[in-house]
């Protein structure tokens, strides 16, 4: 599995907080009680700590603090860090609060436990590279083959070590590659080079360029690497698998009609629509709730109505009413921030209020979209609706952009969690990407990742 290195990376991150929390909770008893703690108080702590280090868990998660990849030692690392932590300790408060359990409330022994356990879990992250170099976490990637998903993709597993992929050699047969942008990668041209390269390189993982799979010549070399300890993929799946993305040089009809027409399962699709539901009757609770002061906040930013609805494009093409809290000033008769035509939206974008910028941070400006949910025009995770104007512009630029829309678009989604603005032609292409890249491989655990991965841009203030 391509993916073991980095996962085995994770796990290794994981265990090493749970072994900092656990210990954490043995140090505290011991100060809270100026002794050897007794064994039989510990194992009635540990049922209900070990919900909370749980939860903790979750919450590191949430934070990114397991996406290896952002495991730094800048100051910004630590403040998110430090803010995890005092988040997992209120977490904690609540739950013994809540807790049935009234005979246990350890109150002193949880924030040492917290104190000592995130340190613990802080000088852990500055130690684990050490381990992380070790040269068996580390797969040693060749190429057979070139083009431009290629050279993205080296451009990026250099400037991202920690997915533990180091690529030593790529054979070019038709000479393509210019030898000064490659310098710390052994090139060859010939295909009776892969196996003797192979030896010398000590590769682990031989990816294959889609052009060469019709070669004769290459596909002779490659079979006799079925009785070789290396593994073999194609450079679709892993570029799926570095990128979180679908290739561009993949799409085609015959590879869609593979790949995205029988993605429906019957038994997902039936509990995504109660979570549809569910998600709908909760955000339209919190948009009650909160509805008399966004509307008070709104009006005093600026001229204007409270809610803005907008025309977007939906499953198969069907077009409906998106409602939003107006987060931008009134510039048009028809209540819009457009006076040119319609237009992307930009980052710091000057048409945006005081308290849309506010709202759009932790994305209060999306709960009217409750509504859209509870009319089913959209579900919870999908690709983010777009305006027909725009849909328009981008399907004369890719004939396949109409594919994201076989499911219903979404309130979140990958390409949200992954991607910025998408304001030029070559971001609207990647998050294409992205959106057939989760058409392709949707699931209840990745729809899981995805929630918990918006919640992390909500607490955080990431809202665009």
């Amino acid at each position: 599995m391509l993916s073991f290195n980095y996962r085995t990376k994770q796990c290794i991150l994981l265990v090493g907080d749970i072994v900092t929390f656990f210990t954490g909770l043995w140090v505290a008893v011991l100060i809270r009680q100026f002794q050897i703690p007794d064994i039989t108080y510990i194992k009635s702590l540990l049922p209900l700590f070990g919900v909370v280090f749980f939860c903790w868990i979750v919450i590191n998660y949430i934070s990114s603090l397991y996406d290896i990849e952002q495991v730094t030692y800048t100051k910004q690392y630590y403040k998110r860090f430090t803010e995890t932590a005092v988040i997992s300790f209120v977490v904690g408060i609540i739950f013994f609060y809540l807790s049935p359990n009234k005979d246990i409330a350890p109150k002193t022994i949880l924030l040492l436990t917290a104190a000592i356990g995130y340190s613990g879990s802080a000088i852990w992250r500055r130690s684990y590279k050490n381990i992380f170099r070790a040269k068996r976490l580390t797969t040693n990637v060749m190429f057979v083959g070139y083009n431009n998903e290629i050279k993205e993709l080296i451009t990026l597993l250099q400037h991202q070590p920690e997915k533990g992929f180091k690529i030593n050699t790529i054979i070019d047969p038709e000479k393509s590659i210019d030898k000064e942008e490659m310098k710390d990668i052994e090139i060859y041209h010939g295909l009776h080079t892969i196996r003797p390269a192979i030896t010398s390189h000590h590769i682990n993982l031989v990816v294959i360029a889609p052009h060469l799979r019709k070669n004769v010549e290459a596909l002779r070399e490659l079979y006799e690497l079925l009785f070789w300890s290396v593994e073999i993929t194609d450079l679709t799946s892993f570029y799926e698998q570095i990128t979180g993305r679908i290739p561009p040089s993949t799409f085609s009809e015959g590879w869609f009609l593979d790949h995205i027409k029988n993605t429906t399962h019957p038994v997902y699709n039936r509990i995504r629509t109660i979570l549809d539901y569910g998600a709908g009757f909760l955000l339209g609770l919190i948009f009650i709730i909160l509805l008399p002061f966004i509307a008070i906040a709104i009006k005093a930013s600026s001229k204007g109505a409270i809610f803005f609805t907008q025309t977007r494009v939906g499953k198969n093409g069907r077009q409906f009413k998106l409602y939003k809290f107006r987060s931008m000033y009134t510039l048009a008769p028809d209540g819009s921030a457009e006076i040119d035509g319609v237009q992307f939206a930009k980052k710091e974008d000057v048409r945006i209020t005081w308290i849309g910028k506010i709202l759009r941070k932790v994305r209060l400006d999306e709960l009217p979209q409750a509504l859209n949910l509870l009319k089913r025009d959209v579900t919870l995770i999908g690709p983010r609706p777009e305006r027909p104007e725009i849909v328009q512009q981008l399907e004369e630029r890719m004939p396949y952009y109409p594919l994201r829309h076989v499911m219903r678009p979404g309130i979140t989604g990958w390409a949200v969690i992954n991607q910025n603005y998408t304001d030029t032609l070559e971001s609207s292409l990647e998050k294409l990407q992205y959106d057939l890249y989760y058409i392709k491989n949707k699931s209840l655990l990745m729809d899981m990742s995805i929630l918990l991965r918006t919640v992390n841009v909500i607490a955080r203030f990431m809202g665009q």
